[in-house]
């Protein structure tokens, strides 16, 4: 069911991947085909399904925003079954195709939470590399029920990210479950090579292994490189809580909770809570189940006078942001702070936080304001509470100072 369409050899190994395995990637460099393949694994794929089971296939296909969907996936499919005459009826409206085998659902990875009350057969990701983890735990998810298989279509990207670290190494390491192809953009018989030595002498090295070697590699200008993660474990009791506060609406309220040892004076997030569109009674209601003092973004003045007001311990944090960064950044290299690894939100916004970098390919002294909630609000707690706790521990020290003299 290909239709005469030509392959290079490890496009035809992607599409002819059996339907046991759980993940294949095709993780590739520019111009290795993978936006042209989607769409052929889709149709194929659907048709074995159906040829097996006799049952229509549900499909979702996900792109990293509205845009590209429209941009990329979309185009691509319609454009192929056009090319292929296969009918189908696309209602925009609702960005669901219907063909012969069976129906495709559009989502984008901004709503990646529309995946649920879909039973997938497959889910098909173009440029995962650019979604967040929780996208990658929806779609697994929703394949579960009927053992089906996420096909993902990528360039590399971060050597941080969730494709890296659990797809790429995973099969690295053997893991029976996961097919991955890594073609350069050379293996494409087909992408001209004078490309590829231009882009080899223009772009910086970083971004050439990233787009035409395939390989990770991480971001230009990464803030945090030497972020530590630990088993969550049961918190002593004499431990102190405090707590970091970035407000949002249309952006999202962001919550880290952390706690201090005060014997080794190392600091500890075991807590993140996320999530845009909250009113102010919903924020309420989270830090009420919370501990310790909370140190909040002090632009959100009338939210944090309100909670004040209604008995919260909150207070204006620091908003100094370069000053805020370089004390993180050191707790982190001094390993003085250290994240439970459960916090998938607050590890992925660590993973992606950069400098901005501008067209020439300079660091900016800013960082990038994108996906940066909790690192913000991470800022503000461990930056603010450690003046208060320095402040505090020179009082008590003054005062023993003070009474032993005195009895003496």
């Amino acid at each position: 069911m290909i239709h005469n369409i030509t392959l290079v050899d490890y496009q035809k190994k992607c599409i002819l991947t059996r339907l046991d395995i759980k993940i294949v990637a095709l993780i590739g460099g520019t111009g290795c085909g993978k936006t042209f393949l989607l769409p052929i694994y889709l149709q194929y794929k659907a048709y074995e399904k159906y040829k097996l089971t006799g049952e229509k296939v549900e499909i979702i296909v996900l792109a990293p925003t509205y845009k590209m969907l429209l941009r990329n996936p979309l185009k691509y499919i319609t454009k192929y079954f056009d090319d292929m005459g296969f009918e189908y009826v696309l209602n925009k409206s609702e960005m669901r195709l219907t063909f012969e085998f069976g129906v495709v659902y559009f989502v984008s990875a901004e709503s990646y939470e529309s995946m649920q009350g879909v039973h997938a057969d497959f889910v098909i990701m173009d440029e995962g590399g650019l979604m967040k983890k929780p996208v990658l735990d929806t779609a697994l998810q929703r394949l579960a029920f009927k053992s089906g298989q996420l096909a993902i279509f990528s360039t590399p990207y971060s050597s941080n990210h969730w494709l890296k670290t659990i797809v790429y190494d995973g099969w690295l390491e053997g893991d029976k479950h996961i097919v991955v192809f890594n073609p350069t953009s050379a293996a494409n018989p087909f992408y001209p090579l004078s490309e590829i030595e231009r882009a080899k002498e223009m772009l910086p090295r970083w971004k050439f292994d990233m787009f035409f070697l395939a390989k990770f590699t991480r971001p230009a200008g990464q803030i945090f490189e030497e972020v530590e993660y630990v088993k969550p474990f049961q918190i002593p009791s004499g431990w102190v809580y405090f707590r970091g506060l970035d407000f949002g609406y249309n952006n999202p309220n962001a919550i880290v909770n952390l706690v201090l040892d005060p014997n080794t004076e190392k600091v500890y997030v075991f807590g993140e809570w996320k999530r845009s569109q909250t009113t102010i009674d919903d924020l309420e209601r989270v830090l009420k189940k919370g501990a310790g003092m909370i140190y909040a973004d002090p632009a959100g003045k009338d939210a944090l006078e309100t909670l004040k007001s209604r008995g919260q311990p909150i207070s204006n944090a620091k908003k100094d942001v370069l000053a805020g960064l370089s004390f993180l950044d050191g707790m982190f290299r001094s390993k003085k702070l250290l994240i439970f690894d459960n916090l998938v939100q607050l590890k992925d916004e660590l993973n992606t936080y950069t400098w901005e970098v501008d067209k020439n390919e300079q660091l900016l002294d800013r960082p990038t304001k994108e996906n940066d909630h909790l690192v913000d609000a991470l800022r503000y707690a461990c930056f603010t509470y450690e003046r208060s706790y320095r402040q505090l521990q020179f009082a008590d020290a003054w005062h023993q100072l003070n009474f032993t003299q005195s009895e003496w």
